[in-house]
C-alpha cells in the first residue's frame, strides 16, 4: 500500500514539475487624447477691408454660431504594430463654433507618439456686406492637417 501511494505521489510530482505557465497576454496600451480648438474667419463686412489711407486690407470676421468642425484619425495610426493589408475605420471627433467662432474638440484619440489628424468644417451661407448692400454669400470650408500627440493643446485658426 506504501508503494501505491508513494507511486501516485511521485507521479503527480513529475505531472505538476512539467507543467508549463501560460503567459497572459498582454491588454494593449489604452490610447491617449488630444485637444484641438481655435476660430473660424470668414470675411462677412468687406466694407471694413480698407485702411486709413484707403488701401486694400483683407479684415475677416469670425465665423458665425453652429458650424460643425471635424477631426478625423485614421485608426492605423493608433494601432501600435499596424497591419497594411487591414482597412482600418478613421474615428471622427466633432464640436460646434459658438457665438465668437470659437471650437473646441477634446478627447481626440492619439498616441504618445506623433500623429496627424484631419481637419473639416462644414459650408455655410451668411450676408455679406459689400459696398453697402447686404448679398448672401456661400463659404465653403476646407480640409486641414494638424499634428497631435498624447496630451496635447493644438490651438489653429482657419480662414474661409
Amino acid at each position: 500500500m506504501k508503494r501505491r501511494i508513494f507511486a501516485v505521489l511521485a507521479v503527480g510530482a513529475v505531472a505538476l514539475a512539467s507543467c508549463n505557465k501560460v503567459e497572459e497576454p498582454v491588454a494593449p496600451a489604452e490610447p491617449g487624447s488630444a485637444t484641438i480648438k481655435g476660430t473660424l474667419w470668414a470675411n462677412t463686412n468687406e466694407d471694413n477691408d480698407t485702411d486709413q489711407w484707403g488701401w486694400y486690407q483683407y479684415n475677416a470676421e469670425k465665423a458665425p454660431a453652429g458650424i460643425l468642425v471635424t477631426a478625423v484619425v485614421n485608426g492605423y495610426d493608433l494601432d501600435r504594430t499596424p497591419d497594411g493589408s487591414y482597412d482600418y475605420p478613421d474615428y471622427k471627433f466633432t464640436a460646434t463654433t459658438d457665438a465668437n467662432g470659437e471650437f473646441t474638440i477634446s478627447g481626440i484619440s492619439c498616441l504618445d507618439e506623433m500623429i496627424s489628424a484631419q481637419i473639416r468644417f462644414n459650408d455655410f451661407s451668411a450676408s455679406v456686406l459689400s459696398g453697402g448692400n447686404n448679398t448672401v454669400q456661400s463659404f465653403y470650408g476646407d480640409n486641414w492637417w494638424v499634428n497631435i500627440y498624447d496630451g496635447a493643446v493644438v490651438i489653429e485658426n482657419y480662414n474661409y
